[in-house]
């Protein structure tokens, strides 16, 4: 069994950067939607994440617990938690007027960040392959 070519003609390429189902080498963009070259491509993020905070269930626990013998475990009931949960949709649209959307699902600070710092790392593909092309 063979490898097939990530574009109809072309080579088989390593894909550089995923962000889901989206996939990219140095020369094509692969989404469900099908393969298109990857400068007459462009990336966009919408961020959809919630970030909220609230009391921490230990804090809790620790302050009714320990009011009885220390009025100054109140304190720990200022204990709070951040919380991320939601999604970041990354959009791909051709020139042709083709597009696909990906909702990535977030669950902390770090997972955010990837998704931006991948969509970074495919907006600067992009640029370079314009810029080998002269466009």
């Amino acid at each position: 069994m063979s490898i097939q070519p990530a574009y109809p003609g072309g080579p088989a390429e390593p894909y550089l950067v995923s962000i889901g189902n989206i996939h990219a080498t140095a020369h094509h963009i692969v989404t469900p939607a099908g393969t298109w070259p990857i400068a007459d491509i462009n990336v966009a993020t919408t961020d959809q994440t919630q970030t909220y905070t609230k009391t921490a269930t230990w804090a809790i626990v620790l302050a009714i617990v320990l009011v009885w013998f220390f009025l100054l475990s109140l304190l720990f009931l200022l204990v709070r938690e951040t919380r991320i949960q939601g999604y970041i949709a990354v959009s791909v649209t051709t020139r042709w007027g083709q597009s696909y959307v990906e909702q990535v699902p977030v669950a902390s600070g770090p997972a955010r960040a990837e998704v931006f710092g991948r969509t970074t790392y495919l907006q600067s593909l992009i640029g370079q392959e314009r810029g080998r092309l002269g466009r």
